[in-house]
């Protein structure tokens, strides 16, 4: 009796449990390790307007998330081993939603999908505004401040960023102000006031604080009125914090290294570089006090040191003097770097509120390697200023160009100016500046570079860019620094030269690189806004058709039912307008108006899909697998309006390729280089008379073929051959068409970039582009892209 007894409360309560999961209004799932769905309950079915059955087996992230965003996700959920939450990106619904999933054995996980639109917030009901906010928030801290009240409430995420449990977190304003940074504490009381008074609506600033044990943290803060009282005066404010330590202290560092590098440029002593490194370090830490040392073969022949005291709301930094006072060496965080063979840098740190952690000796290891870097680099430049005699032998190996002029005569140059500016070796000494290069605006170089060397030491001050042109004809961009010296006993001009060429090409590339994503994402929203009208256009021509059939069906048939009462006047005169407007022939015009509109539209449609396919934005870096023949296909059909008048395409298509790894809208953009590139030397070609009378027929043919190629080696290559009937390419240009902005059409037709991009898109997909070309005859260019991306 009692067994049976409790097999009944178990069925019992397994009913309970089924009905409380079906009944429960949130979409459920239970999945396998591979994410296929096991059992939903009735909402899921009717978030995915299916049945359970239907929903059964099949893949949980392909039926929810768009295909760009699938695997990011797969590998969350199969690698999830415990609750967790996040907000939905790239679903395949419209709204708002929060994934939470939780593992409950090996081999299964439990996710539900909330609805974020659904959650209506009625007034005053805090907990729930709070909730909504936590969700979107993801991992943030969630505080909510009462302004005058000076009540708080901290979600449990917030207080365990500060080392706290939720239930030991006091819920009060004064609480918390004694956890924020004693620097910063003016700063925001500053900002409370201002919330009170009303003056401002939002804040978005970066704030310290102190957690539980001690640790100094820096916090992201944010925060938005939400509540006012009837005179419209601020009472309520919520907010997130988020933990930025590790970015604001990697910040710290890099702003610490570009003061250190410009204090060396500005060629300040050694001490001071030390002592700026040092203050930096006891900044990345929060140590009491530090000292640097440097050893010269075990023997300290420099030191430093610097401790911190408190003025009021900040903190001030005191040199170490003989007879400064230091608290006892508590913690220490110590550093050794090697400047050369027998010297070193020791930098010790003393005194931080809680224990040194890796990152405090990451950061400060950095910020010591690039000290050693900086000070290797002044001793180096002030070597260069002390000893001139010795000033061949290392510029010699320097990568940048270097003049030494007198009154504008070359008296020194190295092998890199030399090959900079197009000069034959040991061909520039004596030379006057200005017979080597000249500027686009006439301007003199000599009287440049002279005025350039009076504006101070720095190179990172008195640097210029200038676009000169060479004896050759050749352009080059140059940025010139120059300071005056003493060469041989008389004061001369040291120019610095640094080819900034293909700087500036690469520049100009990623300038029309972003001008065409641009116009590719106008494109693509135009195609989407066209998509609209087209469809009921092409609804409503259809609907017209039937009507149209059935219309002149009727009147036909009422015409000749009506010639049979022809001795009536009315109809005798309804039969001659008949025939008077010629009825049947407009009937049948409308037919065809008809038939040629609804083919039109089709046209548009079709085209519209077409910039749809090549304009879309891919938001993910990664390589996807594509069919190269819809590729080329989509492509053929954009670029067909710029070829259709004097040529014809013929394509033969290799129907094994397999799919290969690649990004399609860069190949889809070199495929239309190519093809409307081949337009256009048709075009020539027939403007200069070479066709044959082809009797109104297109004379120009464009014949495109792909195919599978294997190497020796077993390695496959996808090939594509466009081949073209033009005028062909001269052959003492044929080593230059792939040159940035070089351009056989006149100024204003060409930016010269499209077959430098294609080639740059070849050589990023590891492939080939090569072509052969014959005057008059015409051009074939040849594509190889490797099936697998480790060939």
């Amino acid at each position: 009796m009692e067994i049976s007894e409790a097999i009944d409360k178990v069925l019992n309560a397994k009913k309970e449990l089924e009905a409380a999961w079906d009944g429960n209004p949130l979409p459920s799932f239970v999945l396998n390790r591979d994410l296929k769905i096991l059992r939903c309950n009735a909402s899921a079915t009717e978030l995915f307007h299916t049945s359970f059955f239907q929903l059964l087996g099949k893949d949980f992230i392909e039926l929810f998330w768009k295909e760009e965003i699938q695997e990011e996700i797969k590998t969350s959920l199969i690698g999830a081993t415990a609750k967790t939450s996040f907000p939905v990106i790239l679903s395949r619904f419209v709204g708002s939603y929060q994934i939470i999933y939780q593992p409950i054995s090996e081999d299964r996980l439990v996710v539900y999908i909330i609805n974020l639109d659904t959650i209506h917030v009625p007034e005053n009901r805090e907990e729930e505004v709070r909730l909504k906010l936590a969700l979107e928030s993801g991992q943030s801290g969630v505080w909510d401040f009462s302004l005058r009240l000076g009540k708080a409430y901290f979600s449990p995420e917030y207080s365990r960023m500060l080392g706290f449990e939720p239930e030991h977190f006091p819920q009060n304003f004064s609480h918390w102000e004694t956890l924020v940074h004693w620097e910063d504490r003016e700063q925001i009381r500053t900002l409370f006031e201002n919330y009170l008074n009303g003056t401002i609506e939002s804040h978005d600033l970066e704030i310290r604080m102190f957690t539980r044990s001690g640790k100094t943290i820096w916090v992201w803060s944010r925060g938005k009125v939400v509540e006012r009282d009837e005179n419209d005066l601020p009472i309520r404010v919520l907010g997130t914090h988020i933990d930025i330590t590790e970015r604001k202290k990697t910040e710290i560092r890099t702003e610490a290294v570009i003061e250190i590098g410009q204090k060396s440029s500005l060629m300040d002593s050694e001490e001071s570089i030390l002592l700026l490194a040092l203050k930096n370090s006891l900044q990345l830490t929060d140590s009491n006090w530090g000292i640097v040392r440097i050893f010269r073969e075990g023997t300290i022949i420099r030191e430093a040191g610097l401790y911190t005291m408190r003025d009021r709301s900040t903190s001030v930094f005191m040199p170490i003097e003989a007879s400064t006072a230091l608290p006892k060496a508590v913690r220490e965080l110590p550093l050794k770097f090697k400047l050369k063979d027998n010297e070193s840098v020791e930098l010790t740190l003393y005194n931080k509120r809680t224990e040194y952690e890796g990152i405090d000796f990451k950061e400060v290891e950095l910020l010591g390697t690039e000290l050693i870097h900086i000070l290797i680099r002044k001793r180096t430049e002030d070597l260069l200023l002390a000893s001139e005699w010795n000033l061949q032998s290392i510029v010699e190996c320097s990568p940048n160009g270097i003049l030494i002029l007198v009154e504008g005569i070359i008296q020194f140059y190295n092998r890199s100016s030399e090959i900079l500016l197009s000069q034959n070796k040991n061909q520039m000494k004596y030379k006057k500046v200005s017979d080597v290069f000249g500027f686009l605006n006439g301007e003199d170089p000599f009287e440049f570079v002279h005025s350039l060397s009076n504006n101070g030491f720095a190179p990172d001050q008195n640097v210029v860019e200038k676009n000169i042109i060479l004896s050759n004809g050749q352009k080059k961009w140059i940025s010139f620094w120059a300071i005056e010296i003493i060469f041989n006993g008389e004061v001369s001009i040291l120019v610095y030269l640094n080819d900034l060429s293909k700087s500036k090409d690469t520049e100009n590339q990623l300038l029309q690189s972003e001008k065409l994503a641009t116009i590719g994402q106008l494109a693509a929203g135009v195609a989407h806004e066209i998509n609209n009208p087209m469809a009921f256009i092409s609804s409503n021509l259809e609907t017209m058709k039937r009507y149209h059939k059935q219309l002149s069906s009727i009147v036909e048939n009422s015409n000749i039912l009506l010639k049979k009462y022809d001795t009536d006047p009315a109809v005798k005169q309804h039969l001659a307008d008949w025939n008077r407007y010629d009825l049947s022939a407009i009937l049948a015009d409308i037919s065809d108006m008809l038939d040629e509109s609804i083919d039109g539209a089709s046209r548009v449609v079709e085209i519209v899909r077409n910039i749809k396919s090549f304009a879309h934005v891919n938001k993910e870096e990664s390589w996807v697998k594509c069919n190269l023949n819809e590729v080329i296909t989509s492509a053929i059909n954009i670029s067909h309006h710029n070829i259709k008048y004097d040529s014809v395409i013929e394509f033969s298509f290799e129907k094994n390729i397999p799919e290969i790894p690649c990004h399609p809208q860069e190949i889809g953009q070199v495929v239309i280089n190519l093809i409307v590139n081949a337009g256009h030397a048709i075009e020539e070609k027939k403007n200069h008379g070479l066709f044959p009378d082809t009797h109104n027929e297109k004379p120009g043919k464009i014949e495109i073929r792909t195919s599978l190629i294997t190497t020796v080696g077993g390695q496959q290559f996808a090939e594509i051959k466009i081949k073209d009937n033009g005028i062909g390419i001269p052959e003492d240009i044929l080593s230059r068409i792939f040159d940035p902005f070089f351009s056989t059409k006149e100024t204003g037709e060409g930016t010269g970039l499209g077959l430098s991009i294609s080639m740059d898109i070849i050589r990023k997909h590891k492939g080939k582009i090569d072509l052969e070309s014959i005057r008059c005859e015409g051009t074939t260019f040849t594509i190889l892209l490797p099936t697998n991306l480790e060939d």
